[in-house]
């Protein structure tokens, strides 16, 4: 935007050196980036950043000098014009794109030069004089920021504009000669039979104000911003009007462009007032009011404020500010949209006290005792420490999936958090479950030639109402590389419980196993962990449905989730350190008859609880099922080994605590000694 300094003193005189003024403005938020001279004017080219199109205008302008230097704006007299005798002349097809339209008929003009001081006025701006009428446009254009067109009266099809979208196949030769294909999408002005403008950009050239001239015009609209950007992007075509309307021209300044502009032609080209049409869907812009407290505006500025000071920065804005002891009321003005929270308003305050007045110093701070609770950090390194010494390797995989992945999964039903500007297709939701990452991560393995996978992460999962720390492991292929073996094992869900055992031992908890529902899982190869009454996770074998869904046809696939955060909370036992039983043991052997759904965990819990503290360890040997047991049961053979610290164990009493456990194991879960 330029800002002559003769023009603007037509509304206020700064005294200041043109040096100091660049450097209030510029410290006020309105950089100057060029001093120019122009014949005998000095102009200031200024930066206006585009949430303040109330700085696109010398009035505006020198509203931000006079706010800045404390001196007051004398503002042109504008007369005002009611609405009148003009009827019909203004159709608006659309009011969305077109919220207000004051149509002005000036009749018996005498177009000729303009006066040199407008001339000059406009010269200094860059625009070149046309004639009295159109330099009016021009001069209102610069003065209030209100986008102006004036109109040959007399060439207007039916003596009427009609604002629409422009249909398919019309064209109109704008006022530079060049002609311009319209489609649908850009909004025109029309007469009774063609386009005569481009709404908010350009008029046409059949339409234009020349000597012959007679009858005028005068439009003053307020046209959507977005359809005027769309539209000059489409045409390549840009002007002084479009540049406003695309940052939003003020909608309650259409009448008083309208008014100054119908004042000036009735005295620079000597016609009669013939009439006015407005039509509008909404008038003016509500009111935002603001409400703070002086505390606040110390509080984000760093620098004492007081109240009286605030309102006068304010007032001098435009803002309309009641000041009740240390509270303030402000009300903003329609020119500044930019300015809908108390922010905003304290912002407007320290750019007219100026950013380099306000005090420099460094902020207190209070020293506080921040307690952090150590836990998940310390259970997440114990984990990764399990895993990598079991030769597991950690790997890091996106946090977002796609919906195919999850009905791949079979996961579909479970609520997932939708990203609303997704990077990708691939990337449109935030996993609820690291099962789909880690398959595509086996997949991409298995494609590159490496099938023994051995891997885990640490993630986390996310859902409408939180974000839930997790835990994934899976293995697939061969248990070991060694050449010396002759069988080639793959692994089971044994070495996956192994791991989870390895875990647990780590962090000092010892879950439970039970029956397991998880989708994902073979129910036939699966098992939830549970502890105090608490689901922790699941282990088990991916179903081959699933697998086959993800093209992995010829592995299984075994995995285990836990759910951290559930862990995190859990008291932990602590590990200590126990030195090697110096006194011999003795093993006992027991071959037992159990039922089917009785887990290996509940006779080791037995056996325990009935040891008298000598039964050091409890150790499965083999399991059977088959035609030499009775149907419903399967048979383990596990030895218990008993051991003492201080002595010498008796066999007396090793026999006396194993008849115990014996006892309770058949009496309990009604087993059968073998």
């Amino acid at each position: 935007m330029k800002l002559p300094l003769n023009w603007l003193k037509d509304y206020i005189d700064p005294k200041l050196s043109t040096e100091k003024l660049v450097e209030r403005l510029t410290m006020a938020g309105l950089e100057v980036e060029t001093v120019e001279s122009v014949g005998s004017d000095t102009v200031l080219e200024i930066e206006i950043t585009p949430n303040r199109p109330d700085c696109l205008s010398l009035l505006g302008l020198a509203r931000e000098v006079g706010a800045i230097t404390a001196k007051a704006v004398k503002y042109p007299k504008i007369k005002t014009f009611k609405t009148s005798l003009l009827k019909n002349a203004v159709h608006i097809e659309d009011k969305k794109d077109c919220r207000r339209y004051i149509a002005t008929l000036i009749k018996d003009v005498q177009i000729q030069d303009a006066p040199a001081a407008m001339k000059e006025r406009l010269a200094s701006v860059g625009i070149n004089s046309i004639n009295n009428a159109v330099d009016v446009t021009n001069f209102v254009l610069m003065e209030t920021g209100q986008p102006l067109h004036a109109f040959d009266y007399d060439k207007l099809a039916g003596g009427k504009v009609i604002v629409r979208r422009a249909r398919a196949g019309e064209a109109i030769i704008t006022l530079d000669g060049l002609e311009r294909k319209l489609d649908p999408s850009i909004l025109i002005i029309a007469d009774a039979e063609k386009p005569v403008a481009i709404a908010g950009i350009m008029g046409g050239k059949g339409s234009e104000i020349t000597s012959q001239t007679k009858n005028i015009l005068l439009e003053s609209a307020h046209f959507e911003l977005g359809i005027v950007r769309r539209a000059s992007r489409a045409l390549g075509l840009r002007s002084d009007s479009s540049y406003r309307f695309e940052r939003n021209v003020n909608v309650d300044g259409v009448l008083t462009g309208a008014d100054r502009a119908t004042g000036l032609l009735l005295e620079l080209a000597a016609g009669r007032l013939a009439g006015r049409q407005e039509v509008s869907s909404k008038s003016k812009t509500a009111s935002r009011t603001i409400k703070l407290k002086v505390a606040e505006i110390e509080d984000l500025l760093g620098h004492p404020v007081t109240a009286s000071q605030a309102k006068r920065a304010l007032v001098r804005l435009g803002f309309n500010v009641t000041a009740q002891g240390a509270a303030l009321t402000v009300v903003s003005p329609s020119t500044r949209l930019d300015v809908n929270q108390a922010v905003d308003v304290i912002e407007e305050i320290a750019r007219i006290i100026g950013f380099d007045h306000l005090s420099s110093k460094m902020p207190t701070i209070k020293s506080q005792n921040i307690t952090v609770d150590q836990r998940p950090r310390q259970v997440k390194e114990k984990i990764r420490q399990a895993l990598t010494a079991g030769g597991v390797d950690e790997i890091i995989t996106l946090s977002m999936v796609n919906q195919k992945a999850m009905v791949k999964t079979n996961l579909a039903n479970l609520a997932s958090v939708r990203v609303l500007n997704p990077l990708s297709q691939d990337q449109e939701l935030l996993r609820a479950s690291m099962v789909p990452s880690m398959l595509q991560a086996v997949v991409t393995n298995i494609n590159h030639g490496q099938k023994d996978l051995r891997f885990f992460e640490i993630g986390k999962r996310y859902f409408a109402d939180a974000e839930k720390e997790s835990l994934g492991i899976v293995l697939v292929g061969r248990r070991a590389h060694d050449w010396r073996l002759p069988n080639k094992d793959t692994v089971d869900i044994f070495d996956l419980k192994g791991l989870l055992e390895r875990i647990f031992a780590n962090i000092g908890i010892r879950p439970i196993y039970a029956a397991n529902q998880f989708p994902v899982l073979d129910p036939d190869c699966a098992a939830a962990l549970t502890l105090d009454g608490k689901y922790l996770g699941a282990l088990g074998k991916i179903e081959r449905k699933i697998l086959q869904n993800w093209d992995i046809k010829h592995q299984d696939v075994y995995y285990a989730g836990l759910h951290l955060d559930e862990i995190f909370s859990l008291p932990s036992h602590q590990v200590r350190y126990q030195a090697i039983g110096e006194f011999p043991g003795i093993t006992r052997d027991v071959s037992l008859g159990v039922k089917k759904d009785i887990p290996y965990q509940k006779i080791e819990d037995i056996c325990l609880q009935h040891a008298d503290n000598i039964l050091k360890q409890v150790q499965f040997i083999e399991q059977y099922s088959g035609d030499k047991i009775q149907p419903g049961l399967k048979a383990l053979v596990f030895s218990c080994i008993y051991q003492s610290n201080t002595r010498t164990l008796r066999e007396d009493e090793v026999s006396r605590v194993h008849e115990r456990i014996l006892k309770a194991l058949t009496s309990e879960l009604d087993a059968v000694l073998r």
